[in-house]
């Protein structure tokens, strides 16, 4: 998995190649590579080395997703890197059961206050950290604009303030419709999301690069429809069960998306998400382990 410290140990691995020993790392993603912007200093060019470190000293490389497995592939092909022995390209889906997962506790003192208004109407769902490439910035401008045609629906935000959205957390903590129509739920339990997805109408998935995409899995285990940007990852995840937007960081784009939606919705025409398949962590295990024992 990803860790900076690999880079230094390269003679270690070299002596376990030299006892016959097969080595693969799993990668997550490798967006800080391919979208340095949506990063703090640095973090491309560690997260570089670290990727050239483990494509030099793998046996195979081992990605969460089809789409992150293509990425590797393309970005090698591209930067034409020279390996010292053939490296094998593979790919596994993540498990998705929580209970399975020690989920945390804790519910705060408003809970009930806020799952209430969540109820009283129509509400959308986004989930993840705020940063930059996660979309928060196009979800609510789009928003803005569905409120000020007087669609009355709600917008819940679950997710701990990341980095370089300062900007953005501003906006919201001051937002005439916060704790309204708008909400921003930061750093809750396992729990508490648990409700949240309950008491909400659809997800929002408007994230413009990810690794996997686990907030599709979990809505679809709680049998909420999905609005997500048409992405590979997220076709590969959520395939038919989902309603797609355009990928473009255009609000007006995905305000019509989300008015569509609405429509279909209103006539229980709309994507339907219950049947989309997923893995647990122990059917997500035994694929990991077969890519690895069997040839």
């Amino acid at each position: 998995d990803l860790s900076p410290i690999v880079i230094s140990k390269v003679e270690f691995y070299k002596i376990l190649k030299s006892f016959g020993v097969k080595t693969y790392f799993i990668i997550y993603d490798i967006l800080p590579i391919i979208h340095p912007e949506w990063w703090t200093e640095n973090i491309c060019e560690i997260h570089t080395k670290w990727l050239e470190t483990v494509l030099n000293i793998s046996d195979s490389v081992i990605s969460i997703s089809k789409a992150v497995s293509y990425e590797v592939k393309d970005w090698v092909n591209k930067k034409d890197i020279k390996k010292n022995i053939p490296l094998e390209y593979k790919y596994f889906h993540l498990g998705a059961d929580v209970k399975n997962s020690m989920p945390s506790k804790g519910l705060l003192n408003d809970t009930n206050v806020v799952l209430d208004k969540l109820k009283s109407k129509i509400s959308f769902l986004s989930v993840g950290t705020i940063e930059p490439r996660k979309g928060h910035k196009q979800t609510i401008l789009a928003f803005e604009k569905l409120w000020s045609k007087n669609i009355d629906v709600n917008l819940v935000i679950v997710g701990k303030l990341g980095w370089l959205m300062d900007d953005f957390a501003s906006k919201v903590r001051n937002h005439p419709e916060r704790n309204k129509r708008l909400f921003w739920l930061e750093g809750i339990s396992d729990e508490y999301l648990e409700k949240v997805y309950e008491t909400s109408t659809c997800l929002i998935a408007a994230s413009e690069g990810e690794g996997f995409g686990l907030p599709l899995i979990e809505a679809a285990q709680h049998k909420k429809p999905i609005i997500a940007r048409d992405i590979p990852v997220f076709k590969e995840v959520a395939k038919e069960f989902a309603y797609y937007f355009e990928n473009t960081n255009e609000a007006n784009v995905l305000c019509k998306a989300i008015k569509e939606w609405l429509e279909l919705y209103k006539d229980d025409k709309h994507p339907k998400s219950q049947n989309m398949p997923w893995l647990t962590w122990q059917e997500s295990t035994k694929i990991l382990l077969d890519k690895i024992l069997i040839p």
